[in-house]
């Protein structure tokens, strides 16, 4: 059998390209499970890189509106469209690009925030108050935020309830301040007017904010004092920008320490996500849960939770491969946790980039079984296809955005939409796909997973010439593939009844 179906010829080469092409339009999701691919969602906007359009363009915000159309932010354009280059942009309900609606700034990502009845987009280029329908400037908050008296770029804010609201991230610079202070925080008036009478500050870039209760505000960045009080990356503050002393930080000062953000639940606990480290932990971390104080929290996985290819998060890796981050998390209406990064296991199982824990971070096994997010356009690093964005929809749906560009086999725009947790529909079924390669590209070792016994596995160069056999496969099996010269190839997967046909591309950086 193996011997009959080892191709050879240019014919038979581009039989097989066909096959694969063709598989790229199938979608192989099982659709009546929990959180599986909702298709009737699919953009028509194809999001590329500015500067280089073989890539994916990155999705940063994604706010959904009460008519279920949604606005997505990030830095991108559509190379099939020229007349128009976007950074926040409008996609109805089923993924239908709304040319009239649009802000483009050449080349700068953007991060939108919505409070109504207004748009704030914040770029390298500018802090601006758009109108939320026609996105037209206010003109006296930009008069106010005019770039003569302000520099600095920003990347989240905290909305009062009076307008007014807190910046953070840049190196705020404000002619009004005394001795022209620099600040990581800045309290800006709803007219755009820096608050002078605002003097609280950390020592370094502050990241995120998120609401604790009415009165209080957790802040996370690469701070490690907060108005000259000790405190590492994470800290909660008062409304009005006093730091709240009842509550410490667990984190160290370590140099390759990276906080995502924190997320507030019901009972007052915290979730921190990202890349860190903790005392007397060996291995980095990427998701921990800590009390109302701050002390860890001992009834959640807090240890055994994302993995790369290799095992755990190694201690001090600086390289880009290795690297693996927790960029999101979104509790479900069941209490559960949607999680999103660019890890590849979780609890020792492959997860594509998204897995569902229960209330207490440990893995459900039932969800997320196919090979999730793989693969991302143009990108030549492993870390770089990810998801940044998990976002509630109506009816109980999840949209998923960042730098990706397939989902379970599918081709897909770096926005799907995901069915709820308790979706039961039986609607178009179809099987998973059922062969998984990772890393992709790769430069030595090539990993193939199966759902089903493979027979026998065939690696072919662009050329359709046959560059490797291994016979008697297992379900799992690793191939090296270092003397490869850098290009692209398929892999072909013969099993006992089925043939699984996969691009893979080898890179010598």
């Amino acid at each position: 059998m193996a011997g009959a179906l080892k191709f050879t010829t240019m014919k038979t080469f581009f039989g097989l390209l066909a096959i694969f092409l063709l598989s790229q339009f199938i979608d192989l999701s099982l659709y009546g499970q929990p959180f599986s691919h909702d298709t009737t969602f699919q953009s028509s906007y194809t999001f590329r890189d500015f500067y280089s359009p073989e890539r994916v363009g990155g999705i940063a915000s994604v706010i959904e509106m009460d008519d279920g159309s949604i606005r997505v932010g990030g830095g991108f354009q559509d190379p099939f469209d020229n007349t128009f280059i976007g950074n926040l942009i409008k996609l109805n309900q089923v993924g239908q690009f709304d040319p009239n609606f649009g802000v483009g700034t050449s080349g700068e990502g953007i991060v939108a925030f919505l409070h109504l009845p207004y748009f704030y987009t914040m770029s390298s280029l500018g802090f601006i108050k758009r109108n939320y329908q026609t996105l037209e400037k206010d003109t006296i908050f930009s008069n106010n935020r005019d770039s003569s008296n302000w520099s600095g770029g920003s990347s989240d804010i905290f909305f009062f309830d009076n307008g007014d609201m807190l910046v953070c991230s840049g190196i705020f610079y404000h002619s009004q301040l005394p001795d022209f202070r620099f600040s990581y925080i800045a309290r800006i008036k709803e007219n755009g007017i820096y608050d002078t009478t605002f003097l609280h500050d950390a020592n370094y870039n502050v990241n995120r904010f998120c609401k604790y209760d009415n009165g209080r505000i957790m802040i996370n960045g690469v701070f490690s004092h907060y108005d000259g009080i000790p405190i590492r990356r994470v800290a909660r503050i008062f409304n009005d920008g006093t730091l709240d002393t009842s509550f410490h930080s667990i984190f160290t000062d370590y140099y390759d320490m990276w906080i995502r953000k924190v997320i507030v639940l019901n009972d007052g606990k915290c979730l921190v996500i990202g890349r860190f480290k903790l005392p007397g932990v060996a291995e980095q971390v990427a998701i921990v849960r800590i009390m109302p104080n701050g002390d860890l929290d001992p009834t959640f996985n807090n240890f055994d939770n994302v993995q790369s290819e290799t095992g755990l998060l190694v201690a001090d890796s600086i390289s880009y491969d290795n690297d693996y981050y927790v960029l999101d998390v979104l509790q479900t209406s069941d209490n559960k946790f949607l999680i999103g990064g660019n890890f590849t296991y979780y609890q020792g199982h492959y997860r594509g980039r998204i897995a569902l824990a229960d209330e207490n971070g440990f893995l459900d096994t039932t969800v997320f079984t196919g090979t999730g997010i793989d693969t991302c356009l143009g990108s030549t690093v492993n870390w770089y296809t990810q998801i940044n964005r998990i976002i509630p929809a109506q009816n109980d749906k999840y949209y998923i955005a960042g730098h990706f560009s397939r989902y379970n086999g599918k081709m897909v725009e770096p926005i799907i939409r995901l069915n709820p947790h308790n979706h039961v529909g039986v609607e178009e079924q179809e099987e998973e796909q059922g062969l998984m390669i990772y890393p992709n590209p790769v430069r030595d070792k090539i990993n193939i997973k199966s759902f089903k016994n493979i027979e026998e596995l065939e690696i072919y160069n662009l050329q359709g010439q046959l560059m490797q056999t291994v016979s008697n496969s297992n379900q799992q099996q690793s191939i090296d593939v270092s003397q490869f010269l850098p290009g692209t190839y398929f892999l072909r997967a013969i099993g006992k009844e089925e043939v699984w046909v996969e691009k893979f591309v080898v890179i010598r950086q």
